[in-house]
């Protein structure tokens, strides 16, 4: 967690002092650039050991070892599109039971990764944002952590062999897919200067955060040869 929460701190760092090779693209008023951060605005507050169990308490499940470090070491707020939500969040949109099985298996995140995988690859991928597999709902076995917007959130599974991954999930239709790394800037400038992190069909909540973390640092960081 330690190296989590200096990329934390260093991309705090970054949108807070503006540096001169991105003033060009802050839009008048416009107080950050990654995506989601108006909101969590990178307010992180760690969460003592009674509210973890209180959480999962409510929850009626164990929380993945990584996202329960997660929670007490660095805590809600400031993560991936709006950010990482707050217990009482968590609880109210969660819609499944998170202690039953969660129905889709490794063989299914496999399946649906190497799909998506292939058709990311196509020079002009159809549009619909590509392959997704069908779950029950609401879905068992999993919290939700956060929305992506509209009607897209992130899942975490929290009972079965997939315990620990992240999902991306789209409730109107049902649809879900391993967890590609979260966007970092919407300034559509600042995209070309770091290819997304592909990162596989069982994306972990740590591997998944420290992700968009890397990507976020990558695109506000000075390119070489720059001046910050």
């Amino acid at each position: 967690m330690s190296t989590m929460t200096a990329r934390l701190d260093r991309l705090r760092a970054i949108e807070t002092g503006r540096p001169v090779h991105l003033h060009k693209f802050y839009r008048r008023n416009k107080r950050f650039l990654v995506f989601g951060a108006e909101q969590h605005q990178y307010r992180n507050t760690p969460l003592d050991p009674a509210s973890v169990l209180a959480l999962e308490d409510d929850l009626g499940v164990q929380l993945p070892p990584a996202y329960r470090e997660f929670l007490l070491q660095i805590g809600p707020g400031a993560g991936p599109y709006y950010g990482i939500w707050e217990p009482q969040e968590i609880v109210k949109e969660t819609e499944g039971d998170p202690a039953k099985p969660f129905p889709l298996t490794r063989c299914d995140a496999e399946e649906i990764y190497n799909a998506w995988y292939a058709w990311v690859q196509e020079p002009e991928p159809d549009s619909g944002g590509g392959p997704s597999i069908q779950a029950p709902h609401p879905t068992p076995g999993c919290i939700f952590i956060g929305t992506q917007g509209c009607s897209a959130v992130t899942a975490l599974v929290t009972t079965g062999e997939l315990t620990g991954t992240v999902w991306d999930v789209w409730l109107d239709e049902s649809a879900w897919r391993p967890a590609k790394t979260a966007p970092a800037s919407l300034e559509s400038e600042l995209y070309d200067l770091a290819a997304p992190t592909y990162l596989g069909p069982t994306p972990t909540f740590d591997a998944w955060y420290e992700a968009w973390l890397i990507r976020a640092d990558v695109e506000l960081s000075p390119p070489p040869g720059g001046t910050s």
